[in-house]
């Protein structure tokens, strides 16, 4: 991770930290509409989970406001899309390493040596290229190097994003199937 990267990384920590209430209510927010949906609503899961996006949306929010005012040399274009990359393969990794594995502990044990792998591995090298976060690290790598095109990254990482997608669903069709 660059220097500049550390300290965009940093000061959204920051700012999210300073504030705690308001993320915990953005992060119960989702479930307390479920709560309230889940024993007379056939779509309680449904408006629970889309509701997670104002959760996610409001955080970013929180984080990006006060960057307005910060040197614009510690937000350039390159990290914005990097992240934005980042979760677009992040959220159908985790649904599909979810749906695969039977407990959450194995699960998230798996994220975390996926993501320790494409953090650590040379970006030149055919693991690297084979993970999820490639196209997305990088876009971050450009914002302190060679410059990166955001199209193809986008194109590459939709593309992963929608293989994990289908073996979620196949995966958790399968699961769903057995316990009928």
């Amino acid at each position: 991770m660059t220097a500049r990267l550390a300290a965009v990384a940093a000061a959204h920590a920051h700012i999210l930290a300073r504030r705690r209430t308001a993320v915990a209510l953005l992060a119960l927010l989702p479930l307390a509409i479920y709560g309230a949906l889940y024993r007379h609503s056939p779509h309680a899961v449904t408006v629970g989970g889309v509701a997670s996006a104002f959760s996610a949306g409001g955080a970013a929010i929180f984080s990006m406001l006060p960057a307005r005012a910060a040197d614009q040399r510690l937000v350039p274009a390159d990290v914005f899309a990097g992240v934005i990359l980042t979760g677009i393969a992040a959220v159908p990794l985790g649904l599909a390493l979810g749906a695969l594995l039977p407990r959450e502990l194995e699960a998230v044990l798996v994220l975390i040596g996926i993501v320790g792998i494409q953090i650590t591995a040379d970006p030149d090298t055919v693991i690297s290229a084979l993970l999820p976060f490639h196209a997305a690290s990088q876009l971050l790598d450009a914002a302190d190097s060679a410059p990166a095109t955001f199209w193809p990254r986008l194109a590459l990482t939709v593309a992963y994003s929608a293989v994990l997608l289908a073996i979620a669903w196949a995966a958790w069709r399968r699961r769903a199937g057995t316990r009928r």
